[in-house]
């Protein structure tokens, strides 16, 4: 299968530019560089992972320390299971970070100082797509699209599959052949791991011909079990039932399921397009690819997407203008955007960097969707139920059928639906 070398044209629907050029030449500062009178510590809690470590965000954050002698800057790694968890730990304790480098339920967003109105907000990606009375309290630095099938293009040619499935049928027909061919067809971890994949495959379905699906629900004009997600969960069990999954995969940890892939065990990996950059530091022996998630009738999904390495500030923070200058420049100046979006592959309007051979197989998947869907942080979702879908997801695994499943999740949205 060849790759795409030229450049993918913008998508204007996601309000995205996926070119690959040379890395940014001129260093563009933002405003707060050149203001040598800041001084105080800056705490940021930090969502740390394979792409994002500790010593990413120090040297994310370097040019704005050497700019400012006065300041400090200490990056903290969660102490609980994530970053939520450690935040709320913190709001009881009352010892809180001054920022939060992290995706946030709207739960803590009372906890968060509005942003001001002033453009270099406006400019962020999916400003104020969580706004929450008219404030403004997270802002990103680029976007992210979450529905891609990572593949191993070496297991593909040995199981004698010729293109990547485009259907949910002719996906299941794929695992099928690379269990044949000595692989795990498919791969996937428990933790959080299991229903984010989920959702990446089902929510375009769920939500492409509606992005009112949710508020529908909480209407009650429309239910799971009649749903997209009840004929992917028929689908999920069947991939259970079949081997086609590991069965013991709710006992490996999300890095076990990276590394199960990059040592080429596996045939699919269902993940966002931060993935890239991992594949590309481990090296793996084999040719990686990748393609959007199937879709039931075989039809381009639209991608869902959120934003990217977002930030927030704590109203309790001693030093919140500090704090303010900080993520400004995180999410303005124009080197340190594109060290963002390059560490996780991710998107900006009118930013380029120069992007792996993966890093373009992606691009060319945001170049063709007709779209973008919104399925965490949407109108009408209950901040809860992406931890209650991965609950139902995982009980698949132990023996509920997928209309148990369905009825499940729609007992749930009816006990904590969004008034």
């Amino acid at each position: 299968m060849s790759r795409r070398t030229r450049p993918a044209r913008a998508v204007q629907a996601l309000g995205l530019v996926a070119t690959f050029a040379l890395v940014l030449a001129g260093c563009g500062t933002s405003e707060s560089s050149s203001n040598t009178s800041l001084t105080g510590e800056v705490r940021m809690l930090a969502n740390i992972s394979p792409a994002l470590t500790k010593q990413y965000y120090e040297g994310l954050v370097a040019p704005f320390v050497q700019a400012h002698p006065g300041v400090k800057v200490t990056i903290e790694s969660p102490s609980g299971k994530d970053v939520q968890s450690t935040l709320q730990q913190e709001l009881a304790s009352g010892s809180t970070p001054d920022v939060v480098a992290s995706n946030l339920d709207p739960v803590v967003a009372p906890q968060m100082a509005p942003f001001p109105d002033e453009q270099w907000v406006k400019d962020t990606p999916l400003a104020g797509s969580t706004a929450i009375d008219g404030n403004t309290w997270q802002v990103a630095t680029g976007t992210q699209i979450q529905s891609v099938v990572f593949y191993n293009k070496d297991a593909f040619t040995k199981a004698g599959i010729t293109a990547p499935p485009t259907s949910l049928a002719d996906f299941t027909t794929a695992l099928t052949k690379l269990k044949a061919a000595g692989y795990v067809p498919l791969q996937t971890a428990g933790e959080w791991v299991t229903g984010a994949q989920f959702a990446m495959a089902a929510n375009p379905d769920l939500l492409g011909e509606d992005a009112s699906w949710y508020l529908d629900r909480n209407a009650k004009k429309v239910k799971f079990a009649d749903s997209a997600y009840s004929k992917y969960l028929d689908a999920y069990a069947g991939w259970i039932k079949d081997d086609l999954v590991p069965k013991d995969s709710l006992g490996e940890k999300y890095q076990d399921s990276i590394d199960n892939f990059v040592a080429g065990k596996s045939g699919m990996f269902i993940m966002g397009n931060w993935l890239v950059s991992t594949l590309d530091t481990a090296k793996p022996t084999f040719e990686a690819g990748a393609f959007p998630t199937p879709t039931l009738d075989g039809s381009a999904p639209k991608q869902l997407s959120g934003m990217a390495q977002p930030y927030s500030i704590l109203k309790a923070s001693k030093n919140q203008n500090l704090a303010r200058e900080l993520v400004k420049y995180l999410v303005s100046d124009q080197t340190a955007i594109a060290a963002s979006l390059k560490s996780e592959g991710n998107f900006r309007k009118g930013v380029t960097y120069d992007g792996s051979p993966l890093t373009k197989e992606v691009a060319a998947i945001l170049d063709k969707s007709p779209g973008a869907v919104n399925g965490t942080s949407g109108p009408g979702i209950n901040s809860g139920f992406g931890n209650q879908l991965n609950t139902v997801v995982q009980s698949l695994y132990t023996g509920q059928s997928a209309s148990q499943a369905a009825a499940e999740l729609d007992t749930w949205w009816d006990a904590n639906a969004v008034q």
